[in-house]
């Protein structure tokens, strides 16, 4: 890691869907402190990773090293680009930790920080370390992005949109939800997308929904060849709208367009007999389930008075003492 680094990062949080992650930010820190402040940690060393870690133990270094190898294989394959640097991973142990390697310049709540080029900081993830793999997942291809672009800026949307396809689904929630920001013709532009990750915005879960539909309608509309392409030319040193075109032969605002038009077709009110069908059949399987439960429970307590009232049968002994007691 370079000494005096001031550069833009992305920081996860922990959210009900399987997004892990609730706010992104591209925020600007120096971060210089982070060795002296691991300068205790032991180390695992991997190939494309180097793991620091103290208190929070091997085991769980060594899961994360392996994960994350996994995860590299997978995202530098499908964006075409691999980083020549060693990625760094910190596994901080404290909340307080992780706020001195971020300078407090993210959310309380971020639970991963991604420096653009080098560096995955993991804060300690409190009753979420079963989120891990899709945490690293997110982070590893902010890593990447950033590094292929180096300096040059990078939109928001494909930032977000690529680390989604790697780390979130739509859930029944995120799904009705979309289907009412359709009706109520309220989706968010590219425009919209940008200011809501700059400014902390209250609906930036909708913008990440929207960034990972963004992406995965270009990679449908123009093959997986298009990721390839732009994270080329942004690593020949090609602005992002320049590469997007030279890539898909397209202008993002005219992609931007056809991609919101797929949204409305998708999630408009018709989507409501995709969506409720299975929420209904989930509903309906859950109150069979609590009905067999219940009937079987009642079934057991009914046998259980039987053998109670057998019992008492059995030793019930007449309320008169025998007149022949002499």
């Amino acid at each position: 890691m370079n000494d005096h680094i001031k550069s833009m990062i992305s920081c996860t949080i922990g959210k009900s869907k399987p997004i892990y992650g609730f706010f992104a930010g591209f925020i600007f820190i120096v971060f210089f402190t982070a060795f002296p402040v691991f300068s205790q940690s032991k180390t695992i060393t991997s190939t494309n990773f180097t793991v620091y870690f103290r208190e929070l133990g091997e085991t769980y270094a060594e899961s994360v090293s392996r994960s994350a190898g996994q995860s590299f294989t997978v995202i530098t394959r499908t964006l075409g680009y691999t980083p020549k640097n060693r990625i760094t991973i910190l596994l901080t142990t404290t909340d307080g930790e992780f706020r001195e390697l971020t300078h407090g310049t993210v959310p309380d709540w971020s639970a991963a920080v991604a420096v653009p080029g080098d560096s995955i900081i993991i804060s300690p993830l409190p009753g979420q370390k079963v989120s891990i793999d899709h945490i690293l997942a997110h982070e590893i291809v902010h890593t990447v992005i950033a590094d292929a672009a180096g300096s040059t800026f990078v939109p928001r949307w494909f930032h977000e949109g690529c680390a989604e396809i790697f780390s979130g689904q739509l859930g029944i929630q995120d799904q009705f939800y979309m289907v009412w920001k359709v009706v109520r013709s309220d989706l968010l532009t590219f425009d919209d997308i940008e200011h809501l990750f700059s400014a902390r915005g209250a609906d930036v879960s909708l913008a990440y929904d929207q960034s990972m539909l963004a992406v995965k309608q270009l990679i449908e509309v123009f093959g997986n060849s298009a990721l390839y392409g732009i994270i080329d030319g942004l690593h020949r040193g090609d602005d992002f709208e320049s590469a997007f075109r030279a890539a898909t032969g397209s202008t993002t605002a005219d992609f931007e367009r056809s991609y919101l038009k797929a949204i409305g077709k998708t999630y408009g009110t018709r989507a409501l007999w995709t969506i409720i069908p299975g929420t209904w059949s989930f509903i309906m399987l859950l109150a069979i389930v609590v009905y067999i439960v219940k009937k079987r429970r009642t079934r057991r307590l009914m046998k259980q008075w039987e053998v109670v009232e057998t019992a008492e049968n059995i030793i019930r002994f007449s309320p008169h003492a025998p007149d022949d007691l002499n």
